[in-house]
């Protein structure tokens, strides 16, 4: 039978024949068949998720936005009646010790790879040559590049199966404060990442490893969190999803305009501020540790943290409904409104509730707001527990914005 020939690197592994290769995504869209769905009692097909359409477009997105795109290898599957690996040795170079051997891929014409994982990366690949001519420069982009592969000779289809569920199980996703530090592709992660060195509060104070610092952490924020606050205090509460949110912030910086220069302001305005308030400052200062800041007080808590910067967003709306203003002084207050506010908040008692009330906090006897502020928003009354979710820090945020809107410097906003 007519055969087509691929030069690949072919090692054992599992004791299985694997090779490594790489093709152009126009070719390798037609050489691979659609996954059947799974289904545990086929015996003729190994099967596979359903597609995920979100993640699918999300994928085409990238590869037509991204000039320098990366994907990792697919794993695809043949059978060993349609397909051979031949090693060809090059003198003084390989020997047939060595675990990677140089050689040639032979594949009946005809014969389709079965998509093992990387399902959506091909389907991306089929979407976006399926939709545009062959001169597009992105067509001409993706016949430039190879997508890599991880090809195996396999006929058991219950132990294709088995390595998909291997290959999950083996691989680990960063942390969001990992992925989003280290993608600069967006604005506000290039943005927050350049204010790192310039503002005392962030100084070697940020932990980008892990979501949420350890109890014992020097840190006192993940960069997931600063992220998260950030974009409160930018744009607000209305964005529903974490894809809509996005899109709000970082327009907030595309361009060359004046909107990017004044957002920046703001994140300095804000974030330098907190670092003014006292327990920030002791803990900048060296006289508080980051540990004891967390453990004695509420401050370093993400919800806290999300509710500061949705007040801030609030009363800085509220200036802003009276920038038209002439007055003079007035429209100093409001051109200072995001540390005046911050400012405001020096006098909350964040403290955290002692243990010993707690334990004897009941649903009969609950914590009351004169316990802690945070009482009946972002701490359960029946538990102290912290309450999770954007109802909890919500209700936070307006109640430290009346404070902020109730202190004598800022009371023309409440006229």
């Amino acid at each position: 039978m007519p055969k087509i020939h691929i030069p690949v690197i072919g090692y054992m592994q599992g004791g299985r024949q694997m090779m490594t290769t790489a093709m152009s995504a126009p070719d390798l869209v037609t050489m691979v068949t659609k996954p059947a769905a799974w289904n545990p009692v086929k015996t003729d097909a190994h099967g596979n998720r359903p597609r995920d359409t979100n993640h699918l477009k999300g994928i085409v997105k990238y590869l037509e936005d991204e000039e320098h795109f990366v994907l990792g290898a697919a794993v695809l599957y043949l059978a060993s009646k349609e397909a051979t690996f031949t090693p060809h040795a090059i003198p003084g170079v390989t020997t047939e010790y060595d675990a990677a051997q140089v050689g040639l891929l032979s594949v009946d014409i005809g014969a389709k790879f079965d998509i093992g994982d990387g399902q959506h990366r091909i389907g991306a690949y089929e979407d976006v040559v399926q939709n545009r001519d062959d001169d597009d420069p992105i067509i001409e982009r993706l016949k430039d590049s190879g997508q890599p592969l991880i090809i195996v000779i396999e006929d058991d289809h219950k132990r294709r199966a088995q390595d998909f569920a291997d290959l999950q199980r083996n691989v680990k996703a960063p942390t969001q404060s990992l992925g989003q530090s280290m993608d600069r592709r967006q604005p506000i992660n290039r943005e927050l990442s350049d204010l790192f060195d310039s503002i005392p509060v962030f100084e070697d104070r940020v932990e980008y490893l892990k979501d949420n610092p350890g109890k014992l952490s020097a840190k006192l924020f993940s960069f997931k969190t600063v992220r998260y606050v950030s974009g409160l205090l930018l744009v607000g509460n209305k964005y529903r999803t974490p894809s809509t949110m996005d899109k709000a912030v970082n327009g907030r910086f595309e361009g060359e305009g004046e909107e990017g220069e004044k957002s920046r302001d703001e994140l300095i305005a804000f974030w330098t501020a907190l670092g003014e308030m006292t327990r920030f400052a002791d803990a900048i200062e060296g006289e508080v540790k980051g540990a004891e800041l967390r453990e004695a007080t509420y401050l370093l808590s993400a919800g806290v943290l999300y509710a500061i910067a949705y007040a801030v967003y609030l009363v800085k709306s509220a200036a802003a409904a009276l920038s038209y203003s002439a007055d003079p002084d007035l429209k100093d207050k409001i051109d200072s409104i995001i540390p005046l506010a911050v400012r405001a908040l020096d006098d909350v008692d964040f403290a955290r509730i002692l243990d010993e009330k707690i334990k004897k906090a009941t649903a009969d006897e609950p914590l009351s707001e004169d316990d802690s502020i945070f009482v009946g928003n972002l701490i359960e009354p029946a538990t102290g527990k912290l309450a999770a979710g954007r109802t909890a820090w919500e209700g936070a945020g307006m109640k430290l914005a009346r404070i902020i809107l109730d202190d004598e410097e800022l009371s023309f906003l409440s006229k």
